[in-house]
This record gives C-alpha cells, sequence and structure tokens, in this order.
C-alpha cells in the first residue's frame, strides 16, 4: 500500500501530514486558520502537502487518498463542509470535490470526532477492541462511535455530535443556537466566552494575576480555569465543580445509550488528567447504573497531541480498510 495523507482542520489551526502504512508520520506541518477564508486556506492546504511530499523525495503518485478531519455539522455524503458554530468558512463548500480535484487522488471527509475516533481505535488505546466510543474536548465538544468494528456515520454522516444532547432546557446558550447543550458547560470556547463576560469588569479579580493571564482578559481560557483549580481560586472552583457535575451527566448519557467497551475523552481531559477523572469518577454514579459504569473503561487519550495529526491520516486509512486495502495493526 502507498502512503496516505492527512489534513486536520481546527478553529485555530490547520495541520497537513504524510503517513505510512503503520501510521508512522512521516511529515508534517501546520498553519493558522483564523481569520483565512475557505478559497486562500485550501490552497494553503495543497500547497503544504506538496511542501511536505517534496520534503520527503516524494509526488501525488506515491499517496493513496488522502483523509480531511473537519468540524461538523457536514455533509459527509456530499463531501461538504457546513457552517459550523465553531468555524467562519460560510455553508455548502465541496472540500472532498475540491481537494480530490486539487491533489489529484482521492479525498474523505470526516467530522473531527469521528476521525479521532479512527485515530485512537487504529493506533491509540482502543486497539484491538470493537466498540469504542471517543470524545472530543477542544473549542468544541462531539463524539466518534465505533460498533462492531466500523464507524457509525448516521444517515447525513453526523452521528455521534454528543456535544449537543441539552442537559437543561434552561441552560446556557450554546454557540450551535441551542441551550443547555453539553458544548455550552464543557467546550473551550463556551468556557473562555463566560471567563471573559464574567470578569471583563473585575480587573483587580485574583485570575487576572496568573502567569499565564498576565492581566489581559483575551487571557482567560480554558488553561486559565485549570490554573485557576489547581491555585484553588474560589471562583474556578465553583466553575469546575459545574463543569465536571455535567461532564459527568454527558458521559452518563453516553455509556448508557451505547454501552462501550472503551469511552476515550480528548483534548482538554488530556491537559487535565487527575483534576477531571477522579471527580468524574466519583460523580458518574449519580447519573448512571451501576452495571453501565462498572463495565465500560474510561481513559484519556493515549495519543495526547498526536491525535491532530493521526486525525486526518485515519480517515484515509478507515477508507481502504472498509475497502479491504488495509488492516490495522492488532
Amino acid at each position: 500500500m502507498k502512503h496516505v495523507l492527512g489534513i486536520d482542520i481546527g478553529g485555530t489551526k490547520i495541520a497537513v501530514c504524510i503517513a505510512s502504512e503503520n501510521g508512522e508520520i512521516l511529515a508534517s506541518g501546520r498553519f493558522p486558520s483564523k481569520g483565512l477564508n475557505y478559497e486562500d486556506a485550501i490552497q494553503k492546504m495543497v500547497a503544504l502537502a506538496k511542501e511536505l511530499l517534496a520534503s520527503k523525495q516524494m509526488s501525488i503518485s506515491d499517496v493513496s487518498a488522502c483523509g480531511i478531519s473537519a468540524p461538523g455539522p457536514l455533509d459527509v455524503p456530499n463531501g461538504m463542509l457546513l457552517r459550523s458554530p465553531n468555524m467562519t468558512w460560510g455553508d455548502k463548500l465541496p472540500i472532498q470535490k475540491d481537494l480530490t480535484e486539487m491533489l489529484g487522488i482521492p479525498a474523505i471527509l470526516e467530522n473531527d470526532a469521528n476521525a479521532g475516533a479512527l485515530a485512537e481505535w487504529f493506533f491509540g488505546c482502543g486497539k484491538g477492541k470493537k466498540d469504542i466510543i471517543y470524545m472530543t474536548m477542544s473549542t468544541g465538544v462531539g463524539g466518534g462511535i465505533v460498533a462492531g468494528g466500523h464507524l457509525i456515520h448516521g444517515i447525513g454522516g453526523n452521528a455521534g455530535e454528543i456535544g449537543h444532547i441539552v442537559l437543561d432546557i434552561n441552560g446556557y446558550e450554546c454557540n450551535c443556537g441551542l441551550r443547555g447543550c453539553l458544548e455550552a458547560y464543557t467546550g473551550g470556547k463556551a468556557v473562555e466566552q463566560r471567563m471573559q463576560a464574567a470578569l471583563k469588569d473585575r480587573p483587580n479579580h485574583e485570575f487576572f494575576r496568573l502567569e499565564c493571564v498576565d492581566g489581559k482578559v483575551e487571557n482567560l481560557n480554558f488553561r486559565a480555569l485549570l490554573e485557576g483549580v489547581r491555585k484553588k481560586i474560589p471562583l474556578a472552583l465553583e466553575w469546575w465543580d459545574e463543569y465536571c457535575l455535567r461532564m459527568a451527566q454527558g458521559l452518563a448519557i453516553i455509556i448508557t445509550s451505547f454501552n462501550p467497551e472503551i469511552v476515550v475523552l480528548g483534548t482538554t481531559a488530556f491537559y487535565a488528567g487527575d483534576l477531571l477523572m477522579d471527580p468524574l469518577m466519583k460523580l458518574l454514579p449519580r447519573f448512571a447504573w451501576k452495571d453501565f459504569y462498572n463495565t465500560v473503561t474510561i481513559r484519556t487519550s493515549a495519543l495526547g497531541l498526536r491525535i491532530g495529526e493521526l486525525a486526518g491520516v485515519s480517515v484515509a486509512f478507515n477508507e481502504l480498510y472498509e475497502k479491504g486495502l488495509w488492516k490495522p495493526q492488532e
């Protein structure tokens, strides 16, 4: 089998990489996506892909496929980006068609949470398992579901949008337009917006004395919240209690609905570590039956920061896997 290309599109950056058939990243690069329009961004994706191939004395003929990991919602059957609450590119953008034509190889589009699930399944802590759920936890919150050894797409390719499970009909307004979504409580962008709104007129609050904040409202983000919790700032502890409670509520709905072997929690859980996992596991029995939380393994991502690179390439590998052209290592 030839190598594969992977493109991972995020709210703040776009990563492009080349991988061998065992998932080894041979070359990678990234560029900021904030402020770029779709046309400029896709030109930069193609240019970076060609640059990386040239750096390895390779050409596009050495590549089987290009996997695209992008934030939902998507029109996967038609290969289109739809209007995402965390992106500003517009609606019904034919990225799969555009990249197929510009690169000259098949391009395959997947929701970033599905792509993360594939990466953890093929190369992370889901290896060898048949039923796995991955929760992407970064700017937004999403999910990817593997059941019976196959990725679940749903009719429009958007199965697993678990960040928009409504936990409280009177809750915080979500960037998607609903109220009380899991993402409205635990998404990085939502946390940042809430912190900045609450503290913008309180310049003397101890949050502003944190080194990572440096007195600037724009630095009040998830990282600052974690640091505030570690420093035991009362407001940080109050916000963190709510964060953990809502996370446990959402996780309980997921494991009750799907009864998976393993649930893998992504980026922000990876950074928070035991600060999140300890209270989460203590709170889970409030929302789920014992048979569910005792039979599931809940882990933070085994891939950590590598998941962004492996997400896109895993989309390409999954296409080859479903066609019988590639098999993941046990």
